[in-house]
């Protein structure tokens, strides 16, 4: 039996509609590394919305940091191995904001890089449509089959969850 091939997850770009959700929280006084550049989707909406953003997508956010000072941490980064990514933002000691699946607040690893961390998160109305490959040649798909937050770390938000309707 052949089975259809899954969809990378890996290959899924933030859309304007998504930084609504987060903007709002921003300060406009500090400059946020986008460390997981990719096509720059994220860092062009904060930079149309007069936020000052660095980012590059030949850095190895892993085991690099960009030569630009920076204040804040904004990514949207790879959804299989995502916990890495927060892990090094911890290492880093800056605030930050990740945008994640739901779920991936769930499991071991999770439970052991969390536990500790005082961290806030806000839940979005609706799942956020990424922008996939196929979306970005034209070809219309489906809605996401997952709830995202945004992740945030000493973002002081007005509550630990934050639900926002837009």
């Amino acid at each position: 039996m052949k089975y259809p091939k899954l969809h990378n997850f890996n290959d899924m770009y933030t859309p304007p509609k998504a930084m609504e959700y987060i903007m709002p929280f921003l300060s406009k006084d500090l400059i946020y590394w986008e460390c997981c550049y990719g096509k720059g989707h994220m860092a062009d909406e904060l930079i149309k919305n007069g936020f000052s953003v660095v980012g590059n997508e030949n850095i190895d956010c892993l085991k690099e940091q960009p030569e630009e000072k920076y204040d804040f941490i904004i990514t949207n980064p790879p959804f299989n191995g995502n916990k890495k990514f927060i892990k090094r933002a911890i290492e880093l000691k800056k605030p930050f904001v990740f945008l994640i699946r739901l779920e991936h607040l769930g499991g071991v690893e999770a439970c052991r890089l969390f536990k500790d961390l005082d961290f806030q998160i806000i839940i979005p109305e609706k799942r956020i449509n990424y922008l996939a490959p196929k979306s970005l040649q034209g070809i219309k798909v489906g809605g996401s089959p997952f709830h995202s937050i945004f992740l945030t770390y000493k973002l002081n938000l007005p509550k630990q969850i934050n639900y926002i309707i837009l």
